[in-house]
């Protein structure tokens, strides 16, 4: 047994397929699966149940869940212990994000802490909200930026960087780049392209149309917004994305259509609660309340209805 099979098995435990764990750690999923097989033949046990929809914990692998999880959280705490005893060792700050650094214009924001503290090396980590978040879980980062809209209280520190609305994103010849506002239950007929299922733009949705009574209908998905934006411009479906997504990338061929009642997004500096943290996790922290002491984007005073 090793530490990257147990990254493997955690991988496929958090996105429940094997084809996508293995995009998610840059392996063949052919890989990935001989490491599995020979994890549970070390083990004597079956870790997962396989079906051709995808794979779910046995009993023995919901047991073995708790011990990966605990094992690698001890893993990156050693390593991180170790690492002051490596000679010229740098000052880390492990950072992980979402990817809309660019589209917010956070990277100023982060050059301008490195420029203010030369002798930290930032760790930088781009990638989706539910890698995101199952590497701050296992102590594989300080920080991190993302979607707090579903996040608990009672697991995370935050607040807020940027506030955006989330509104249905058409071609300009779609009938509803005629409408000024629509309902979910306006949506109930159309095709949709969406950000993955760990998004938490597309869990609010699914909510969403679930209490209006119906089950879109998604023929697409993927990790970045770049290639919903160009598959709505090109006639495939329509998209729920957050408005300043779609700012930079063809917006004359596209259209912004708002909820009756709008929903916002807000995305955000976290961290896990009651973990101790660095003094430069904490200047980073500090860093960004000043540059956002009132989340950019925000609209002039949303009341908790209007935030969705």
């Amino acid at each position: 047994m090793n530490i990257t099979q147990l990254e493997y098995f955690l991988a496929i435990a958090q996105t429940r397929k094997f084809s996508t764990a293995a995009e998610h750690v840059y392996v063949s999923q052919s890989c990935l699966s001989k490491q599995i097989k020979a994890l549970e033949e070390e083990l004597g046990v079956e870790l997962f149940y396989r079906t051709s929809s995808g794979t779910s914990l046995t009993a023995a692998g919901e047991t073995f869940l708790d011990f990966s999880r605990n094992t690698l959280r001890s893993h990156e705490r050693v390593l991180a212990r170790l690492a002051k005893y490596t000679a010229g060792a740098a000052i880390r700050v492990r950072i992980g994000a979402l990817p809309l650094m660019s589209v917010y214009d956070l990277h100023a924001a982060l050059a301008d802490y490195q420029v203010d503290n030369m002798g930290v090396q930032i760790d930088f980590y781009e990638r989706n909200q539910g890698e995101i978040i199952s590497r701050l879980k296992m102590d594989r980062l300080d920080a991190a930026i993302l979607r707090t809209d579903l996040l608990s209280e009672d697991e995370y520190d935050w607040f807020p960087i940027v506030t955006d609305e989330i509104v249905v994103i058409c071609s300009t010849d779609h009938p509803l780049a005629r409408r000024k506002r629509v309902t979910p239950i306006d949506l109930k007929d159309e095709r949709f392209v969406v950000l993955d299922e760990q998004s938490a733009i597309t869990s609010r949705f699914m909510s969403l149309c679930r209490e209006s009574g119906f089950v879109p209908n998604i023929t697409y998905t993927h990790q970045r917004h770049e290639p919903l934006v160009a598959a709505v411009s090109r006639g495939l479906g329509i998209s729920i994305l957050p408005k300043k997504l779609t700012q930079s990338r063809n917006p004359s061929g596209l259209s912004c259509v708002q909820f009756q009642d709008p929903i916002y997004t807000d995305v955000s500096l976290v961290v896990v609660h009651g973990k101790e943290l660095g003094p430069y996790t904490e200047k980073l922290i500090d860093h960004f309340r000043k540059r956002y002491p009132v989340p950019s984007g925000a609209s002039p005073d949303p009341t908790p209805a209007d935030r969705g």
